[in-house]
């Protein structure tokens, strides 16, 4: 299970971090890739126009299905699981209260966006962008930066993290999406992921 946690938290980490789906009001499905740096992998990336995300990708070796993750950018909660798992466990995080156990102040980013031009992707006319990011993370307050290039419709087509790149996307088509898509499965047992990192930090005192 922690390695299908470890591939889902970077693909929801790329997912997140490169799509603000506040500025998103098409609804859209995308193929992108996504890596650690070291092994890339593919997902299926669907929105619904208002606040719901769906990602679906390929699984380690091991898994008996694929990864899933749904969320909603409204209230920043999100559901992830394993397809075919016969544990039937759903995982669900609040990114902010996933951040704080983390020890990142959300609240403390600092950003400077920088527009570098017009540019082309799998066809596709962007907007590339830098952006300075300072954030606080357990006390200290690293900076970097992210660069993205931004379709008019605010959707990332690529996007490196201080010049590596995370995401990139194959293939991306607007319009509306099914909604069974966006539902988390409800004959699973959900485990609260916040919870359990309150749990094992009391442990360690």
């Amino acid at each position: 299970m922690k390695k299908y946690l470890t591939i889902m938290t970077i693909a929801a980490s790329a997912h997140c971090h490169a799509v603000d789906f506040n500025d998103v009001k098409t609804p859209f499905f995308a193929i992108v890739e996504v890596t650690d740096g070291v092994t890339p992998r593919d997902f299926e990336l669907r929105y619904d126009g208002e606040s719901q995300s769906s990602l679906k990708g390929e699984a380690p070796a091991g898994a008996p299905g694929n990864l899933r993750m749904v969320g909603n950018s409204k209230d920043m909660t999100y559901f992830f699981w394993v397809e075919n798992d016969p544990r039937k466990v759903v995982m669900t995080m609040d990114e902010k209260q996933f951040a704080t156990n983390l020890g990142i102040d959300l609240s403390s980013i600092k950003e400077n966006s920088t527009n570098l031009g017009k540019k082309e992707f799998i066809g596709i006319e962007c907007t590339h962008w830098r952006k300075d990011i300072q954030i606080t993370h357990q006390g200290k307050e690293p900076t970097g930066y992210i660069e993205a290039c931004i379709t008019k419709e605010g959707i990332p087509l690529w996007e490196k993290d201080s010049g590596r790149l995370v995401m990139k996307a194959k293939m991306l088509e607007l319009g509306k999406q099914n909604e069974q898509w966006f539902k988390a499965p409800s004959d699973h047992k959900v485990v609260d992921m916040n919870a359990l990192m309150q749990s094992l930090k009391a442990l360690q005192k």
